[in-house]
C-alpha cells in the first residue's frame, strides 16, 4: 500500500500518531520553502503553517502540559540559531508556536532529532555545524514557558548534519565523517565510511535496522541497526498508480498504528528529491521490498 503527498519540496519528515484514534494520526513535513505541512495517512493535506525553513524535525505526540495533551513538533531554525517548538491542536488540526525556554547549541545549529519520550518529558539531540552535539530534556516545569534543560554535551567523531534514534542507540552522519552509532552518553560504538543525508531507525521483520538515503542515488541502504553492516537495499518502484522514487531524500519511519488494514503496523515516509513529493508506504510492504545483498 502506498500513498503520495504533494509538496513544494521537503527538508524533513516526522510522524504524529494518535493512540486514542489511530486513523487520525498525522504526518508533518518541513517544506524547503519554509513552514510545516500536515497530512493525513491518505496523503491529503489538512493544514499548512507558514514559517521559517526548519532543518530536522522531531515530534512528541504524547507530551502533556498541565496534565492536558499537547503534542509538540520541534525543528532547527538556522536563522535564529535556536530550536523552534510548535504545539499541535488536534481538533483543528492547527499548529501554533509554543512558548519554550531557549534551546541552542554552543556554535551554529545544524539539525535536531528526537531521542524518545518518557512520562512528562521528551529528549532531543541538537547538532551544531561543528562536531558538538547536545542532549536537551523538554518538560513541564510549572513555569510560564515549557522547560528546556541541557543534560549533556559531547563531541562527535566528525561533523554531523542528520541524526535519528532507535534500536537502543543514536545514529548520526555528516558530509565527510561517515556514519556512526552512539550510546546515550555520546560514545561512538560503531563508525563506518559513507554518507547519509537522512536516517530512519527501527525494527523490521524482527531485526533492528537503519535506513539511509544519500539524497543522490535511487537506492536506499538498509544496514544492521547494531553493527551497521550492509544487509540489503531498497528501491521504491511504481505501484498502485503511484510513481516510484527516483531520488530518495528525507525519510522517517514509525511503528505506531495509523489505522486500516495496511497501516496497522506503521508507516515509512520517503521524499523524492526529483519532484518534492512524499510517498507513504506501509511498514510491512517496505520490509518485504528489502533486497538482500548477500
Amino acid at each position: 500500500m502506498m500513498e503520495r503527498i504533494e509538496t513544494d519540496g521537503v527538508s524533513a519528515i516526522t510522524f504524529l500518531p494518535d493512540p486514542a484514534t489511530v486513523w487520525a494520526g498525522l504526518i508533518a513535513v518541513a517544506s524547503t520553502e519554509g513552514g510545516i505541512d500536515l497530512f493525513n495517512p491518505d496523503g491529503e493535506p489538512v493544514y499548512r503553517m507558514t514559517g521559517p525553513r526548519l532543518w530536522g524535525l522531531a515530534a512528541a505526540p504524547g507530551f502533556q502540559l498541565r496534565g492536558e495533551a499537547l503534542p509538540l513538533i520541534f525543528g532547527a531554525d538556522r536563522n535564529t540559531n535556536l530550536v523552534r517548538a510548535y504545539a499541535l491542536l488536534r481538533s483543528g488540526p492547527e499548529i501554533i508556536e509554543a512558548p519554550i525556554e531557549p534551546i541552542g547549541p554552543e556554535g551554529e545549529i545544524a539539525a535536531v532529532c528526537g531521542l524518545g519520550e518518557g512520562i512528562g518529558y521528551v529528549d532531543l539531540m541538537v547538532l551544531s555545524r561543528g562536531t558538538t552535539a547536545e542532549i536537551w530534556r523538554i518538560s513541564d516545569n510549572g513555569g510560564e514557558r515549557i522547560g528546556a534543560d541541557r543534560r549533556a554535551r559531547f563531541e562527535l567523531p566528525a561533523p554531523a548534519r542528520t541524526c535519528a534514534a532507535g534500536n537502543d542507540g543514536i545514529y548520526a552522519s555528516g558530509p565527510a565523517g561517515g556514519i556512526f552509532r552512539l550510546d546515550a552518553d555520546g560514545n561512538a560504538l560503531v563508525q563506518i565510511d559513507g554518507f547519509a543525508s537522512s536516517l530512519a531507525a527501527g525494527e523490521f521483520l524482527g531485526r533492528p535496522v537503519l535506513i539511509l538515503s544519500d539524497g543522490i542515488s535511487r537506492t536506499l541502504e538498509i544496514r544492521d541497526g547494531t553493527s551497521l553492516e550492509l544487509i540489503g537495499n531498497a528501491v521504491i518502484r511504481n505501484g498502485f498508480s503511484i510513481p516510484g522514487i527516483e531520488q530518495p531524500g528525507a525519510l522517517a519511519a514509525s511503528a505506531a498504528s495509523f489505522g486500516g488494514a495496511s497501516y496497522q503496523s506503521g508507516l515509512v515516509a520517503i521524499a523524492d528529491e526529483t519532484d518534492g513529493r512524499v510517498r507513504l508506504i506501509a511498514r510491512e510492504t517496505f520490509a518485504r521490498g528489502i533486497t538482500d545483498v548477500n
